[in-house]
């Protein structure tokens, strides 16, 4: 059987904590992020992190598909789809997609996809450091932390430096 996984987003203007989790640790700690979080929000420099969001949502707005993907230089069909999940999810501002957005994206930059798509998704989907989260609908995936940090920090971020 496999372990569920539970995510908490809890925003407050431009900060943003989330915990992710089993059902325990998540329940345990949702009560207390809703306290501490106006306490942290005012304790952090917003002049420093507000210009950190906007100039990465910036810099990938003026990236296409093509040239992130370059960027990004993943090395087979797990890690290109987790860098298209990000693609979708900060570019897109999609919070959940499917297998079919995902083969869009293989489309868009014309690349020969995996033969199958939902099932790649599904192996990223499982574990306990999943790259990726089932949604809320069947067949539908979220970006988990752990593959956001995958593909911010440990894939290249060639012609950035």
């Amino acid at each position: 059987m496999t372990e569920q996984n539970y995510r908490i987003r809890i925003k407050l203007g431009e900060i943003e904590i989330e915990a992710e989790g089993d059902k325990d640790f998540v329940e345990k700690h949702i009560e207390e992020l809703k306290t501490e979080m106006p306490k942290i929000a005012r304790e952090l420099p917003s002049e420093e992190v507000i210009p950190e969001i906007q100039g990465e949502r910036m810099e990938l707005e003026k990236l296409s598909l093509a040239e992130f993907y370059k960027q990004k230089q993943p090395k087979d069909h797990n890690e290109t789809i987790v860098v298209f999940a990000c693609w979708l999810t900060k570019r897109e501002e999609q919070q959940e997609f499917t297998p079919k957005g995902i083969e869009a994206c293989y489309s868009q930059i014309a690349m020969t996809k995996p033969a199958n798509i939902p099932q790649c998704m599904g192996i990223l989907a499982s574990g306990k450091k999943a790259y990726l989260l089932r949604g809320d609908k069947r067949g539908q995936y979220r970006l988990s932390m752990t593959g956001e940090e995958f593909v911010e920090n440990k894939l290249p971020n060639k012609g950035k430096e």
